[in-house]
C-alpha cells in the first residue's frame, strides 16, 4: 500500500520484509504507480487522456534499444538507464519545469535522492550499488549511454508532441519542440527531430 506523505510525495508502507519476494512486491507497487502517473506537461495542451510516465519510459527504452544496437553501445546498460530514468517519479510524481522552479533545485534534488534511496532499498542487495551508480550516471551524464538516454528522453517527448499536435494543432506543441531541440546535440537525433518538426 502506498501512502501520501505530502503532495505529490508518497512512500509505500513496509510490511515484514521476510523474503526477496516481499521486496519484489514492494518494488512492483512503486513501479505500478507510473502506470497512473500522467505526464503533466501535456495536460494543459491536450483535451484527452494523456500518456503516463510508464508509457513514456517504455517508449524511451524502445528507442534506446534501437539506437544502442545501431551504435554498438552496451545494451544492458542503456536499457537499464532508460527503464529507470524516471522511476523516482513513482514517489515524487511527475514534475513540470514550473513545479521544479516553484520547489527550487535544492528541494527537488533532495526529494529525488530520498526517492532513489527508497527505490534502491527494494532491489536485491547485491544489485543496489550498481543501480545507484546508474542513477548517478543519469544525473551526471558520464557515459555515452547516459548521454544518449538523456537525449532520447527529449526526442521521445517531441515525437509524442507531434502525435498530439495532429489533433490539437502543432502551434500548441512549440514549447516541447524547442525544449527537445535545445537538449539534443547528437547529429542523427537532430535530423530525426527536424523531420518531425517539419511535418
Amino acid at each position: 500500500m502506498c501512502v501520501y506523505l505530502s503532495k505529490p510525495f508518497r512512500i509505500c508502507s513496509r510490511q515484514t520484509p521476510s523474503s526477496g519476494l516481499d521486496s519484489l512486491v514492494r518494488f512492483w507497487q512503486y513501479a505500478s504507480e507510473l502506470k497512473s502517473e500522467q505526464r503533466k506537461g501535456w495536460q494543459k495542451k491536450v483535451d484527452e487522456r494523456v500518456e503516463s510516465v510508464a508509457d513514456h519510459s517504455y517508449a524511451v527504452a524502445l528507442l534506446a534499444l534501437y539506437e544502442g544496437e545501431r551504435r554498438g553501445y552496451d545494451l544492458e546498460r542503456i536499457l537499464k538507464l532508460a527503464l529507470i530514468h524516471d522511476l523516482e517519479e513513482a514517489i515524487m510524481g511527475d514534475l513540470t519545469p514550473q513545479d521544479k522552479a516553484r520547489l527550487g533545485p535544492t528541494r527537488v534534488e533532495k526529494d529525488r535522492e530520498t526517492a532513489i534511496r527508497e527505490l534502491s532499498s527494494k532491489l536485491p542487495s547485491k544489485s543496489r550499488a550498481s543501480y545507484l551508480k546508474l542513477w548517478t550516471d543519469l544525473k551526471e551524464k558520464r557515459s555515452k549511454e547516459a548521454r544518449l538516454v538523456h537525449q532520447l528522453d527529449k526526442v521521445e517527448m517531441a515525437f509524442q508532441a507531434h502525435k498530439y499536435g495532429k489533433r490539437t494543432g502543432q502551434r500548441k506543441m512549440l514549447d516541447f519542440y524547442e525544449s527537445a531541440t535545445r537538449e539534443t546535440n547528437d547529429p542523427i537525433l537532430k535530423r530525426a527531430l527536424a523531420t518531425v518538426v517539419k511535418n
